[in-house]
């Protein structure tokens, strides 16, 4: 697969964000992403979006996500016009704590590209004409504010991506999707998940949502994220601990209460599995940074 790195598109790397109108008169390559993601928005026309092999059709008013290690690429286009963002997750990140508990978002942003990268391609947001109007005229906004030398520049792009992620994740379009579909009950749990992850979520909690068995469920799980459900609550865990640790403002202790662990010896134990070091070490090593 050829790999395009987001270094062809910007060398700012204190903001790893780029926008680009793109109108495909030939078909495009199949390429990979060299760890970033990419939002695409079908402005105009018609094309063969080829996914991992698989042909699809895309159309205006398309809206997907498409993550690193899926090689993707258009063949047939009609007029094909389309807007491509490019970020890393830690541009969506700085959202992401706020939209947590958004199925739309979860279905989006993390279990559409998961599921990319892992088996069946799947887009189920659709944009009607009042809403393709609506975000048509964010994404304009945005690339003014991008192509602009303006003060604050940095500042009002993450405004506006925010927006727009927010945005879209309130029109996800669940109509097409049948409450059968593993995707939708994939994103419920993942929203149950990232406003209770500190919580003691139990799997039965999780399959009751989903709708399936627990085995089922994990199965499921799996196949999508290389995890299975403890695993994936204890990296939010560790992401959350590291964050608070680096803080600074809590103890050992406090950030192992904060984070769902009631014996900070465990918590120790564990964030030294995952981290290489133990609380104490990880924030020293930080601090001398």
């Amino acid at each position: 697969m050829f790999r395009m790195s987001l270094s062809a598109f910007t060398k700012d790397e204190s903001f790893p964000f780029y926008i680009q109108y793109g109108v495909h008169e030939e078909p495009l390559y199949l390429h990979g992403h060299d760890n970033y993601f990419e939002l695409v928005i079908v402005l105009s026309g018609t094309a063969v979006h080829i996914v991992d092999g698989e042909r699809y059709s895309a159309k205006k008013g398309d809206v997907f996500v498409i993550g690193s290690d899926t090689e993707h690429g258009y063949d047939e286009p009609e007029n094909f016009r389309i807007c491509n963002i490019m970020f890393r997750k830690s541009v969506l990140d700085e959202v992401s704590e706020d939209l947590a508990g958004s199925v739309g978002f979860q279905a989006l942003f993390v279990v559409e590209p998961n599921a990319s990268m892992k088996k069946t391609f799947c887009s189920s947001l659709h944009l009607g004409s009042v809403e393709f109007s609506r975000i048509s005229q964010l994404i304009h906004n945005m690339n003014c504010e991008y192509t602009s030398n303006l003060t604050g520049r940095i500042a009002m792009l993450k405004a506006c991506f925010q927006t727009l992620v927010v945005t879209l994740s309130r029109l996800y379009d669940f109509e097409k999707i049948s409450e059968n579909k593993d995707m939708l009950k994939l994103a419920k749990v993942l929203a149950y998940i990232h406003t209770n992850y500190t919580s003691d979520v139990k799997v039965s909690k999780l399959a009751e949502i989903a709708n399936y068995s627990q085995r089922q469920l994990i199965r499921l799980f799996h196949s999508t994220f290389d995890c299975v459900p403890s695993e994936y609550i204890t990296q939010l865990r560790m992401q959350a601990a590291r964050d608070m640790l680096i803080d600074g403002r809590m103890s050992v202790a406090e950030v192992a209460a904060q984070c769902g662990y009631t014996e900070s010896n465990y918590f120790s134990r564990i964030f030294r599995k995952y981290n290489g070091l133990s609380p104490t070490e990880y924030r020293e090593h930080f601090v001398k940074k």
